[in-house]
């Protein structure tokens, strides 16, 4: 099967999001191909190729040099995984579209880390009982003197990030259990000053020790993916805002994902208020 990942030009879960989708047709496929030719790009939403450290299982992938042609149109707009994109995509007469929505979200289970991955997460060992903190803060981030620039539902503000920051032994002494807690974040100041926080209580941290570099994405791929498989390894996810990195955890592993910025707070109005601008964006974007 050609897979054409080139049009895909946003980050990794959309990329994953499009992979999948073609497991969802192979596997529904009468004559199902244990191949992959996979075409993709490193591009600055996503700096690294899905080829190079991950796998699928009973596929074997082959890297293609050069674009092949596929009957399968995807980019980085209809990729969400929606009953919508599916009847734009759907490329069979006789499977509803419904029947392959369902296989799109099963088929996240196929992927797995490559042999690289595999190697590093030996190293990343967790114990059953941990929570995952997933600090999302570079891309998602907005000061509210630019509410009316708000483009993404997962969005949270400045001030809100800054308490969340401050409190977090609070929101996880007053409403969790978990004593072990893995962190992953795409900031070294807002990391490391979490793990100095709860370095001072009774919690067991664990983390990939990575190197943050300059640019607009802050890990390397290989970072982002040692953290991304240890999260689907923790048995709840905590997350800043949630995003299609936690949507894809969830699928592949059915995890817990409570995002906070959705959770019923002090800023819920702020909350309430973000998400109306959106909504009055998209009916702004689709009516006029």
């Amino acid at each position: 099967m050609i897979v054409d990942l080139s049009k895909i030009n946003s980050g990794f879960s959309d990329k994953l999001r499009a992979i999948t989708f073609y497991i969802a047709i192979n596997n529904l496929n009468s004559k199902k191909s244990k191949i992959f030719y996979i075409f993709e790009k490193i591009t600055k939403e996503c700096p690294f190729r899905f080829s190079d450290y991950c796998e699928i299982k009973n596929i074997k992938i082959i890297k293609l040099k050069n674009k092949r042609a596929s009957t399968i149109n995807l980019n980085s707009y209809n990729t969400e995984i929606t009953i919508k994109n599916v009847a734009k995509n759907n490329p069979f007469k006789l499977i509803s579209n419904q029947v392959l929505f369902r296989e799109w979200k099963k088929s996240y289970k196929k992927i797995i880390p490559g042999k690289k991955l595999k190697q590093k997460l030996k190293n990343n060992v967790l114990p059953k009982n941990s929570l995952g903190l997933h600090l999302r803060t570079t891309d998602r981030t907005l000061k509210f003197s630019k509410l009316l620039n708000i483009q993404f539902k997962d969005t949270i503000f400045n001030f809100q990030l800054e308490y969340f920051k401050r409190n977090i032994y609070k929101i996880l002494q007053n409403n969790y259990k978990f004593k072990n807690i893995y962190i992953a974040a795409d900031s070294k100041n807002i990391k490391d000053f979490i793990i100095s926080r709860l370095k001072e209580t009774k919690y067991n941290i664990y983390y990939n020790d990575l190197i943050f570099k300059k640019g607009f994405r802050k890990t390397s791929g290989e970072d982002f993916l040692i953290d991304f498989f240890s999260l689907t390894k923790c048995e709840i996810i905590l997350s800043t805002v949630g995003a299609g990195v936690t949507q894809s955890i969830f699928l592949i592993k059915g995890r817990k994902i409570i995002n906070w910025n959705n959770q019923f707070n002090r800023f819920f109005f702020v909350r309430f208020i973000s998400l109306f601008i959106i909504f009055l964006k998209k009916i702004k974007t689709d009516y006029f």
